[in-house]
């Protein structure tokens, strides 16, 4: 009896720890089995875009933004709230005077008011030139403080710019920026004057183009405009257009008056800006290079090449366009590989030089690709340019049914 005891008892300490070893295999195997069937879902069964966390070096920050820099993104916008507070005090009323007789006496009126803008803390303002044509007296209003008489600079007709000088300093100023850098769809404000008493008055808008094409009445010149459909009306004519950084990206000149159209008005882009004013200041006008041809627009639907580009219609003698070689009929397409598509194109191209600057100019003859090496002369102060345009053809010249605001 003694001994079947001891053999029950041992065999039954045995299957205790047989059953607990059994547990724990069964435990460890279910784990493992559990991290096997994870990593077979990461590895193999997660979708290929699941972003996975790694820590961004200012390096690798570098190399993204390098290989985006296709895409221009402003560093920061502000609200336009923001922006109002900041530029308003820039913005200015322009008044010109004239000389009228009443009654035997001549006395100077104010017959007319625009918008200016403050570009140089030192008194400089930009302003349209029909603002102030004609004007024996101009004046400049800044809200909160006060009435300046103001020099006019220099003007300019062919981009109907002009630059007035007040004698004041510590001025609030708005920077112009870089029209090249302006897209279509951008927010944009107009600030001015509206019909000379709605003072700094704000329109927000965006830009509806880039690139239109504008000849004025009596210009044979043309050059390109930013289109937006911030609201303009008479009196805003001489104010910034306004982007999200607070700089000046155009100014304000015109908008198309048509009945049943709205939200068409015309800026001058701020480079044309940048040029003129530099001009102006040094010079008192703006120095031209000049080719000495009579152009028009060239557009050809037959898909030949070129199907873009200007048309030399006439060569005046002894130019620099008769020294290069030059021949009616030949077509203009790239100034130093920049395109020449249509005539406001070129003018603005050659607002990047001056006269005796040496450039390469591309151009078709019979259907051929060539190339010249063409040095500017200086447009003659009493040059006139003209344009033939057929009749019936719109040539998007400002006419009765547009405005200069």
């Amino acid at each position: 009896m003694e001994n079947s005891q001891r053999d029950y008892s041992g065999s039954r300490r045995g299957g205790i720890w047989s059953f607990i070893g059994y547990l724990s295999f069964g435990i460890l195997g279910i784990l493992l089995g559990a991290v096997l069937v994870y990593g077979l879902f990461v590895f193999y069964l997660a979708p290929e875009n699941e972003p996975v966390l790694t820590e961004t070096t200012e390096q690798d920050r570098e190399v993204d933004q390098e290989e985006s820099s296709t895409i221009h993104l402003p560093e920061y916008e502000l609200s336009l709230a923001d922006i109002v507070d900041e530029v308003m005090p820039a913005v200015v009323s322009v008044n010109k005077h004239v000389s009228i007789s009443r009654f035997g006496e001549q006395r100077l009126e104010e017959v007319e008011s625009g918008s200016g803008v403050i570009i140089d803390s030192n008194g400089y303002i930009v302003t349209n030139h029909h603002v102030i044509e004609g004007a024996d007296k101009v004046t400049v209003l800044i809200p909160g403080k006060g009435r300046y008489d103001a020099e006019i600079v220099g003007e300019d007709i062919l981009t109907d710019l002009a630059l007035l000088k007040i004698d004041e300093s510590g001025l609030i100023e708005m920077p112009l920026g870089d029209s090249l850098q302006a897209r279509v769809g951008e927010t944009v404000m107009a600030i001015g004057n509206p019909l000379g008493y709605f003072q700094q008055t704000v329109t927000a808008g965006i830009i509806s183009a880039l690139d239109r094409q504008v000849r004025f009445p009596g210009s044979g010149y043309a050059y390109t405009f930013i289109q937006t459909d911030a609201l303009v009306n008479p009196g805003n004519s001489g104010g910034p257009l306004v982007n999200l950084r607070g700089e000046i990206i155009g100014i304000n000149t015109a908008k198309i008056s048509l009945m049943g159209v709205e939200g068409i008005g015309l800026a001058i882009p701020s480079n044309t800006v940048k040029r003129v004013v530099d001009d102006l200041v040094e010079h008192g006008r703006v120095i031209r290079p000049h080719i000495g041809v009579v152009l028009e627009d060239w557009i050809d639907y037959s898909g030949e090449e070129p199907e873009k580009g200007v048309l030399i219609v006439d060569i005046a003698p002894d130019t620099a366009a008769d020294e290069a070689g030059f021949q009616q009929g030949d077509i203009i397409v790239a100034i130093d590989d920049k395109d020449v598509q249509y005539f406001a194109q070129l003018f603005d191209r050659l607002l990047d030089y001056y006269p005796d600057e040496t450039v390469v100019i591309t151009y078709y003859r019979d259907g051929e690709r060539l190339e010249v090496t063409l040095t500017f002369g200086e447009r003659p102060e009493d040059s006139l340019l003209y344009v033939p345009v057929p009749e019936n053809e719109n040539n998007n010249d400002l006419d009765e049914n547009s405005e200069l605001d």
